[in-house]
């Protein structure tokens, strides 16, 4: 049988990857990279800086663009003008928009220092998982072990590089079918202007008739539970989703970012929250208040 240097590789390349893994600090390394952060950030998008807005007066960041509400529309007009069930994908139209206009704005994302450092993390992630595959010098069950407890490290690493990065955003995701696409889209247009779901929410326009339809609604900080439980008990309420029904799910940026999709290579949950264990811990929340 292989002594476990034989399994993992030779000393000398052990040593380095272990080093790399166990050094990949998430606050050092932000560190090393804020020096160049207003670089970044300056030039990661062609667009101006969004705007700010006097405390408590309602503002949209995407004023002006043909796909999004309005602040002189009435919702009302809003909907007739964009009803997702008819109206088609083209360029310049690749979602229909609402925020919330009371929503203050949020802070400057660094998106290349995302991806730059989580990109450097799966990749470390990979090569662990790769080496430690690699040969049969330990039990499957050993090996499996190894390569959660990575993978769980990981995912810890990258939720806070996120949160250095202030990409902090997620959505609960509903696919409603063509037919019903307009009366869901009108509640969650109607409950994100009114201040009762997330910061925002968007619908895809019609691509394919037959097609499920993605609605959006978006959180400000993923990291934020007891949010992300307060926008789906809303939901619940308007019968977007039900505690005893099909299961929906919530996503954070972050992760599209990354393209932590399902079925990814790191074996990474595409999801960060199901509706059923959101569901569970605003339970547990209500019995330890009562």
């Amino acid at each position: 049988m292989d002594s476990d240097s034989d399994f993992y590789g030779d000393e000398e390349t052990t040593s380095a990857l272990e080093a790399r893994v166990n050094d990949f600090d998430v606050v050092a390394w932000w560190d090393r990279q804020n020096a160049a952060a207003a670089s970044h950030l300056q030039h990661a998008s062609s667009k101006p800086p969004p705007p700010t807005f006097p405390a408590g007066r309602p503002h949209d960041p995407y004023q002006g663009e043909p796909g999004a509400r309005q602040l002189s529309e009435t919702i009302e007009q809003f909907l007739a003008r964009l009803p997702p069930a008819t109206t088609d994908w083209r360029p310049g139209l690749d979602w229909i928009w609402i925020s919330n206009p009371y929503a203050p704005p949020g802070p400057g994302q660094a998106l290349n220092q995302l991806l730059e450092g989580g990109e450097e993390r799966l990749a470390l992630f990979t090569e662990f998982e790769t080496m430690a595959t690699a040969g049969g010098a330990k039990t499957l069950t050993a090996l499996r072990r190894d390569v959660a407890n990575e993978r769980r490290e990981t995912i810890e690493d990258l939720r806070e590089l996120a949160g250095a990065c202030n990409v902090l955003t997620g959505k609960w995701m509903l696919f409603p079918e063509p037919a019903f696409v307009n009366e869901v889209w009108a509640k969650v247009a109607k409950a994100t202007a009114n201040d009762e779901l997330g910061v925002t929410a968007k619908v895809e326009p019609r691509v394919q008739s037959k097609k499920e339809r993605l609605v959006c609604i978006y959180t400000r900080d993923f990291r934020d539970k007891d949010d992300v439980a307060r926008v789906l008990n809303r939901m619940s309420e308007l019968e977007l989703v039900r505690p005893s029904g099909k299961q929906i799910y919530y996503k954070s940026d972050a992760w599209t970012h990354l393209g932590i999709y399902g079925g990814n290579s790191w074996g990474i949950g595409a999801s960060m929250y199901s509706s059923n264990e959101i569901f569970g811990y605003i339970k547990t929340v209500a019995s330890r208040r009562a």
